[in-house]
């Protein structure tokens, strides 16, 4: 039989589309389920709660934006996602065309979590030692308010105890998706072999 090897994934779609125009809509919905295990799989691997954060340190006592599972947003800005989020997204086809090669992506949506994931994963600025920060929301005992503070090693010893009780980064994402690669593969191969049966017809 002959076969069809697809290495441009828009091509692929083009001729689906070409095929009858409900083929590339349930082609985009089977991309997405391609990511499905990765996303049960990260939520999973997040264990800490709101009460229970990665430090006791990080339980949410400001309105900070990447304060552990906040749900505080400013008026009139978009509230972050919970601790535990993690969205499929496809990726647009005008991303595609600018030379992103993915297909579809996980997102996610905390801030918080983010930080706790990645925190010491790039260079730290020891330039910055001393300096006074930007003024950021904080929860005083009475109430919200604004405050500065003197950078003084904090930053490092933050990433010391996410080390500590997490190992490095990535603590929680990328493991996850490690985790998940097998159930990931079976899927996508289970697709490819959907789609390259409607090509050859």
């Amino acid at each position: 039989m002959a076969q069809v090897e697809i290495s441009d994934i828009r091509r692929a779609e083009r001729m689906l589309r070409d095929l009858e125009g409900d083929y590339i809509k349930e082609f985009r919905k089977d991309i997405k389920a391609i990511a499905k295990p990765i996303q049960q799989s990260i939520k999973s691997g997040i264990t800490n709660t709101k009460m229970n954060p990665p430090l006791s340190g990080m339980t949410q006592v400001h309105f900070g934006r990447v304060a552990w599972g906040t749900n505080y947003a400013p008026a009139g800005a978009r509230r972050p996602k919970p601790i535990k989020s993690a969205l499929i997204q496809r990726v647009p086809e005008k991303a595609r065309k600018r030379g992103t090669k993915s297909l579809v992506r996980v997102v996610v949506g905390s801030p918080g979590t983010v930080l706790a994931d990645m925190a010491g994963s790039g260079n730290m600025r020891k330039s910055i030692e001393g300096q006074i920060t930007r003024s950021y929301e904080y929860m005083y005992k009475d109430g919200p308010g604004k405050r500065t503070h003197r950078v003084n090693g904090q930053g490092y010893a933050f990433i010391r105890g996410l080390n500590r009780e997490a190992g490095t980064a990535s603590r929680y994402v990328w493991p996850a998706a490690k985790k998940a690669a097998p159930k990931t593969r079976k899927e996508l191969d289970r697709i490819i072999d959907k789609y390259n049966k409607l090509l050859n017809v």
